[in-house]
């Protein structure tokens, strides 16, 4: 088997030498960290034994393991550094194993982590200190901080307490200096978009099947047709519940989409309902993935958080978030945002935003890709592609509302492009079609330009599938063909799922992606041509 070994690796290191021969010749420096891309044969032996030996010594632990559900006989070990026990957040590696042999490693390390890790701030204070940054009523748990290392941008290690933030509007991820109590960092957890069988009408009229279950009040939105439970509730635009759910994260039966007949008349409810099953059932007969943390736990979707009548009324930041957009809140949690009738139509309407913030949960429970600079475009990206991949499995290719196409959000949105994000044509709204054009890395900016930056990875995946020519670089890709996308679909599924840690780069995805189809398809394939190109001609080497 042959694929592209790429490492980085601090020349300086110590505490992690690199095994003899096993350092790709143009790895360069950045600080103290091992980078391993690593699909070659011949290099991930040795690679493999110095993991093992930090495993028996306690520097690395194995946070959970996976089988693949693409490839039989294959796993996937998801292994976390540790300092003197406690996790190094963003130092983890991806394994695969192959019965008892290994055949790729991916992920960051870091070697030379000297930090005192006996905290002088108790959880309760450093819980004050992260709820007195925003100056806003909240909550933020101390019995739910986690106690950790943190490499921060600026080259520093810093123990920290790592916690959870609930705002009115919000949540938080914040990671508090366990001595100073300073937020060393923090940003939103909200990833945003910008059987008993019953009736109803979508969004836009047309009809749908809906799976419920009866209730004390007729009927509910609980499908119980899938291993997988789903429900949807319904918050009918009330500001108190909206907050209460913000602040607290607690859903109630109670809350849970009812009728009285079973002829749903909620074309918001019926949308959101329907589609999320559709995308159960994408995610099952591509990829024989159970639900969206692939055990078949709950998904719960919210819809109405805010009342399209009231969008003209509350602040300009709720309807941003809460009326024009759609969210993965964590924890297998959607929300859709109504649509102010003016910019954009209710959000539940469009399959390939339901299918793109669902994605946003597959992520969550396999790469965690951290959600900012190049990881978190990394996030965004692969909801675009599944989001578009959704929308080929049922709907028929063209223009127009509900027709297949390679545009974000077309079916909803009303301004004048009619689209948010075009994965053909990132360039049509302003989003970057090459390495070169990326912008805001490392800035508060959209956290560094996460929904702008996807546009050269969604330009990569476009290309790979339908082909063409990249318009900075003027490299022509052969793609596989709109015939063969379910090929392409599953690369990058597999790619973006197993082998990607949360601090992954673009070159990572690039060297994964390639990994999986030579895997799949054989390192003379078609597919596995069509990938390398499409990296490459958006310039990510």
């Amino acid at each position: 088997m042959t694929a592209r070994l790429a490492v980085s690796l601090a020349l300086t290191a110590v505490a992690l030498a690199a095994p003899a021969g096993a350092v790709h010749p143009a790895a360069q420096t950045t600080r103290r960290e091992v980078r391993l891309a690593v699909g070659e044969a011949d290099a991930v032996g040795p690679w493999s034994a110095y993991i093992d030996a930090l495993l028996r010594d306690g520097r690395l632990d194995l946070g959970a393991i996976a089988d693949d559900t693409i490839v039989a006989g294959r796993s996937h070990q998801r292994l976390v550094q540790r300092h003197q026990g406690l996790p190094v957040f963003g130092g983890e590696l991806v394994r695969q194993l192959a019965g008892e042999g290994v055949v790729s490693i991916f992920g960051r390390l870091y070697d030379d982590v000297v930090v005192d890790v006996s905290p002088t701030i108790e959880p309760g204070a450093a819980a004050s200190r992260a709820l007195a940054l925003w100056d806003a009523i909240g909550t933020a748990s101390a019995d739910e901080a986690t106690l950790g290392v943190l490499p921060t941008d600026d080259g520093r290690y810093v123990l920290v307490w790592r916690l959870q933030v609930r705002l009115p509007r919000d949540l938080r991820l914040a990671f508090v200096n366990a001595h100073s109590g300073v937020v060393e960092r923090e940003g939103s957890m909200l990833r945003t978009q910008l059987p008993n069988i019953g009736t109803g009408g979508g969004v836009f009229g047309d009809p749908r099947k809906v799976s419920a279950a009866v209730s004390s009040q007729g009927f509910e939105l609980r499908d119980q047709s899938r291993p997988g439970p789903m429900a949807t509730f319904d918050f009918a635009g009330s500001p108190s519940r909206l907050l209460a759910f913000l602040q607290f994260g607690a859903l109630f039966d109670s809350d849970i989409a009812v009728d009285g007949d079973n002829a749903w008349t909620d074309g918001v409810a019926v949308d959101a309902h329907a589609y999320q099953g559709w995308t159960y059932d994408y995610f099952f007969a591509r990829a024989g993935r159970r639900g969206i943390d692939d055990r078949n736990g709950q998904t719960s979707v919210i819809v109405h958080p805010v009342a399209r009548a009231d969008a003209g009324s509350v602040d300009e930041d709720t309807r941003g978030l809460f009326v024009n957009n759609a969210l993965y809140v964590g924890n297998r949690t959607l929300m859709f945002g109504d649509g102010d009738g003016v910019t954009f139509d209710a959000f539940a309407g469009a399959l390939d935003v339901v299918a793109h913030e669902w994605a946003h949960g597959v992520t969550e429970y396999g790469a965690d890709l951290l959600y900012r600079d190049e990881p978190g475009a990394l996030n965004e990206s692969f909801s675009d592609i599944m989001g578009a991949s959704v929308e080929f499995f049922y709907q028929t290719p063209g223009s127009g509302r509900q027709r297949a196409d390679w545009l974000i959000a077309e079916d909803i949105t009303k301004t004048a492009a009619g689209y948010i994000r075009s994965m053909s044509d990132p360039i049509s709204v302003g989003d970057p079609d090459h390495y070169s054009l990326v912008r805001f890395i490392g800035t508060s900016i959209d956290n560094g330009g996460i929904h702008i930056n996807c546009g050269v990875p969604n330009q990569a995946y476009y290309l790979a599938v339908a082909g063409g020519t990249n318009r900075v670089s003027g490299l022509r890709v052969q793609g596989i063909g709109l015939a063969n996308r379910e090929r392409m679909e599953r690369i990058f599924y597999r790619g973006f799922v197993y082998f990607l840690g949360s601090s992954s780069s673009f070159h990572d995805a690039r060297v994964a992606t390639i990994q999986a189809a030579v895997e799949l398809y054989g390192s003379a394939s078609a597919e596995t041509t069509a990938v390398t190109d499409a990296w490459t001609a958006v310039g990510v080497l």
